[in-house]
Formats: C-alpha cells, structure tokens, sequence
C-alpha cells in the first residue's frame, strides 16, 4: 500500500498480491499483477489494473503458492502453486470480461469528474497535503520503507503424523507444533507451544515457555510474519508489541503449566501402556499399532520424512486441472 507516493507496508515484491494506491501521481499499467489506484492524479477516480492472460494470472497468483509454502511448507505449497496455475485459464477469462465491462464504465466517471480530481480540480490541495501528513505520520513509524519485505521461513504450523512430517520440518519461523502418532519425542516444535497426541507413550503432552524471554522468543514468528506479509515497518512495530506482552504472559502460562502438568502426567501414567511404543518402530503389543500401520498405509510414497502431499491430493488436482481446461 502506498498513500501519496509513500509505501506505508514497504515496496511491492514478488510477493505482493494487492497493489492499493491511494492518490499516486500516475495510474498503475495493466500488468502481470493486481493492482487499485484511488484519486490519482492522472484525472482518475479509481483506476483497476488485473492479469488479462494465463501467464500474467499465473504470475498474479504465484503469492498465494509462496505463502502457503511458508506457513505450511513446501510440499503444500508447491501443491498450491499447481492448483492455481490449473487454474489461471478460468481466472484470466473472468478478469478479462470484467476488465472489458469496468474500463469504459470508470473512464466515463473520470470524464465526468475531471474537474474535481484533475491535475488543477478541486482535490488537488487535499491530495498534496495527504503526502505531507502521510510523510510525517510514516516518520514516526519503527523501521524504515526502504527495501522489500523480508521473507518468512515458515511452516508457521508443524505438523507430524505417524513420523511424516505433512507440513515440513520446523524453523525457527514455527509458531506451534504439533505431533500425532509419533515417536521419540517427535519431528516438529514449536517456538510458543508444541502438543504431543498419542505420541511418545503420552495420551497428550503440551510443552510452554514460562519465562519471559521464552514467550518472547515464541512469540517471535507472528512480528517475522507480520513483517513478511505486511512490510519491515509493521512487522518491527508487532515485534514491539510482542516483546511487551511477553512479561505479562509469562506468568500465565506457567501457571497453566504448574496446573495442567500434574494432570497430564497422571493421565499419562495410567494410560502409557496404551500408547507406548506407537509411531514407526512401535511393539507389536501396542494397542495402537493398527492405527499406525493405516496411517503409514495413507502415507505411502514418503521420502525423506515429509509426506508426498501432491500425491495425497493428486484427485483434487487432477478435478481442477480439468475444470479449469
């Protein structure tokens, strides 16, 4: 977003779906992205650019792929990315109509208000003095617009089933991890919590950080997020938050560890001959161990600990690939 010139989220990138101008000089040129200019000062109202060809819908979409790589790996994005891309044939015929149906009708409302939004219109003033306020309320903000947004390392969400990691491994870009059916102690983590279910011989494990400075560190993927959707100023102002409301939490979730710990370790207790041993690698007295073997069944085609997720959604694909033809 840019208001009077000035990038209020940090430039545009490759990742950037939305393009909004509010009073830019000139109007935004129909390209591969999608893009809203508002009170231009090329005697434009609104002005709407949208991908009008497979390639240019493709490349306009391609964020959406990026993004689900990052939040839940890249075996989910590349899935995404082949989903939109069947897509990008339908998707380019609707902008395209759309296209053909707005342009004439917003350049009949330039025409007709070209006296109040034009170069010497009416809103002339206003629109100067919006870059001068946008300027100074920018100013103040944390970090600068300068260069693009930085890139987030994701998953935001891990998950394990039965020893196959679906969502990629974790980074330091994990909020929350969550292991099911698995063993010793688990393939993903994450930074503010991670939860164990029917997993290491525990009916449920929930792991917290009670300090402050953990819950900081947990709490460090949303401000790295925020900044990766949002632009570097944003994400540094979330990161402050975050940092403030680490000492407050703190002391929550230690006392939701003191109380549900005790409890947990109980229930795993009575329950552990249960759930021991499941995950690969799980005895063959387990009671669970059907379950298991399904689950590795559903998996089928794993490589190097990650689910083939492609495969596991090649039907789904393969629907729309064919709708979209």
């Amino acid at each position: 977003m840019t208001i009077g010139g000035t990038p209020i989220l940090g430039p545009s990138g490759s990742g950037t779906l939305i393009d909004v101008n509010v009073a830019p000089g000139t109007t935004t040129a129909n390209g591969g992205g999608i893009a809203v200019d508002v009170l231009t000062g090329d005697v434009h109202v609104v002005n709407v650019a949208l991908p009008t060809t497979t390639a240019q819908t493709q490349e306009a979409l391609a964020p959406v792929g990026s993004l689900a790589g990052a939040l839940l790996g890249s075996q989910v994005g590349g899935t995404v990315t082949q989903v939109t891309n069947g897509l990008a044939p339908t998707v380019a015929g609707v902008t395209s109509t759309v296209s053909q149906v707005t342009t004439p009708l917003l350049a009949t409302v330039d025409a007709v208000l070209a006296p109040v939004v034009g170069q010497g219109g009416l809103l002339a003033p206003v629109t100067g003095q919006l870059g001068g306020l946008v300027d100074g309320i920018t100013g103040s903000l944390p970090g600068t617009g300068a260069g693009p947004a930085p890139t987030y390392t994701g998953p935001l969400l891990g998950v394990d089933l039965g020893n196959n990691v679906l969502t990629g491994p974790s980074t330091s870009g994990t909020l929350a991890g969550v292991n099911v059916l698995s063993n010793n102690p688990g393939l993903v983590s994450g930074q503010l919590v991670t939860a164990d279910v029917l997993a290491d011989g525990n009916v449920l494990d929930v792991t917290l950080p009670t300090t402050a400075a953990g819950v900081a560190q947990g709490l460090a993927p949303v401000g790295n997020l925020a900044g990766a959707l949002l632009g570097q100023q944003v994400g540094a102002g979330v990161t402050q938050v975050t940092n403030g409301l680490a000492p407050v939490v703190a002391p929550v979730t230690g006392a939701v560890d003191a109380v549900v710990s005790p409890v947990l370790d109980a229930v795993n207790g009575t329950l552990g001959q249960v759930v021991g041993g499941v995950g690969s690698g799980g005895t063959a007295g387990s009671v669970l161990a059907p379950v298991t073997g399904v689950v590795g069944g559903l998996l089928g085609g794993v490589s190097g600990g990650g689910a083939d997720v492609g495969s596991l959604l090649s039907p789904l694909t393969g629907l729309v690939g064919s709708a979209g033809t």
